[in-house]
């Protein structure tokens, strides 16, 4: 009997022993502390990695864009060795001016008047004279590229850009199939004018890089396509304007 006493521990031990459990057991509100503590840091790392992710998907996506660049500026240097005679001609002698800070005459002979007529401030004046230059049906290929890009420059510059990037499309597509490669380069030079209005700043540059050899107008590119690249860089990741659209090619 006095072994089994013996075996049992006094008050002061059995506090003892109770306060040795609870330490080595933490109470319910400890670990629903700690749960909620792990799940926070596990939110907080998912936040990273996800950055992380979308940073190296763009990365990519800008990797991906310059090499596309860099192929299409080596394609136009190749394609403007091989321009014909006849896209070769110089203008030397001939004074030049921009128009609305996007056209440069003078351009065809068609188009004097109505150049004239925009020069001297009357747009309206100008968009009516070449809107009756459509109705002819003597006009050549590059008469008729050059009248829808100047009809695509006034309207640009009176801000109707969905009209303006339909007439530059419409140029392109003329020049294209006459196989020209100087007018689907100016074409081009309008189509990315008009994207760098709508703030479709990677779009523009594409377009910009495709004009790259337009004669008299290397100036203009290089200024257009410098801000657009400044202005797609600060954009954010999911930013429209940063975006390439392959179907606008």
């Amino acid at each position: 009997m006095s072994q089994v006493l013996q075996s049992i521990p006094s008050g002061h031990e059995q506090v003892s022993c109770v306060s040795a459990v609870t330490d080595e057991n933490p109470s319910y509100d400890d670990l629903l502390g700690a749960v909620e503590y792990l799940l926070d840091e596990r939110k907080h790392l998912m936040q990273r990695l996800t950055f992380a992710e979308r940073t190296a998907q763009e990365f990519c996506e800008q990797a991906r864009y310059a090499n596309s660049l860099a192929r299409t500026a080596q394609t136009s240097v190749i394609l403007a060795k091989d321009q014909t005679k006849s896209e070769r001609k110089s203008k030397a002698g001939v004074p030049t001016t921009w128009i609305g800070g996007s056209w440069l005459a003078p351009s065809e002979s068609v188009l004097a008047p109505a150049e004239t007529a925009w020069q001297d401030g009357n747009a309206q004046k100008a968009l009516t004279m070449v809107t009756l230059l459509f109705q002819r049906h003597d006009i050549t290929v590059s008469e008729d590229v050059h009248m829808n890009l100047f009809t695509s420059a006034i309207l640009r510059a009176s801000g109707d850009l969905a009209q303006a990037g339909k007439y530059a499309e419409d140029a392109l597509v003329i020049a294209r199939e006459a196989d020209s490669y100087m007018l689907a380069s100016k074409a081009e030079f309008h189509r990315g004018l008009c994207f760098l209005k709508q703030n479709r700043f990677a779009q523009a540059q594409w377009c910009l890089v495709l004009a790259s050899h337009l004669e008299g107008h290397q100036d203009q590119i290089e200024a257009n396509r410098v801000f657009a690249d400044e202005r797609r860089r600060n954009l954010g990741p999911s930013d429209p304007g940063r975006k390439f659209d392959l179907a606008c090619i």
